[in-house]
């Protein structure tokens, strides 16, 4: 075990607000990558990154063989879907920091929705344009009755003007 390793173990050791952002979507069933790099065209530095990027599927359950009560997710806040695959593109905040949205995932110009899209692959192509659209405008788009994709920000509590831009 690396050094860095036990440290992140070590009840002395303050929580990172990314770890504690990943075991809660891990728990609620999603799978990750953390920090998913937004590339550039070329030989740029990166563009953005999402601190997180999940997928969860409509029939996950944790601990459906082993116990007689499934964890059950936490349905009040993240509202997960039982009938749709949910890609969640995540921003972390700091530990005394309100949700917030940086202007890569809310700025439509900059295109790094349509990257991400593009880059899971998650819609066709022909119609990256207008979920990425429908994301910036609504933080949400739901595509052929499978697919869920929306932006969540985790931070220290609500951002009441971030939850009227995307309720």
């Amino acid at each position: 075990m690396s050094e860095t390793s036990v440290r992140a173990v070590r009840p002395d050791e303050p929580l990172l607000p990314e770890k504690v952002a990943y075991w809660y979507f891990r728990l609620n069933g999603f799978l990750q990558i953390e920090n998913f790099v937004v590339h550039p065209g070329r030989k740029d530095s990166q563009r953005t990154d999402a601190d997180l990027l999940g997928v969860r599927f409509p029939y996950r359950a944790e601990f459906l063989l082993d116990h007689p009560d499934p964890i059950r997710d936490d349905e009040d806040m993240l509202r997960p879907s039982s009938t749709v695959i949910d890609v969640a593109i995540v921003e972390v905040k700091g530990a005394n920091q309100l949700c917030a949205l940086n202007g890569p995932w809310t700025i439509e110009e900059r295109q790094n929705v349509n990257r991400v899209l593009a880059a899971i692959g998650c819609v066709p192509h022909g119609l990256i344009n207008e979920a990425a659209a429908q994301i910036y405008r609504h933080g949400i788009v739901k595509h052929d009755h499978h697919l869920r994709i929306r932006l969540i920000s985790v931070g220290r509590a609500k951002s009441h003007q971030l939850e009227e831009r995307f309720p």
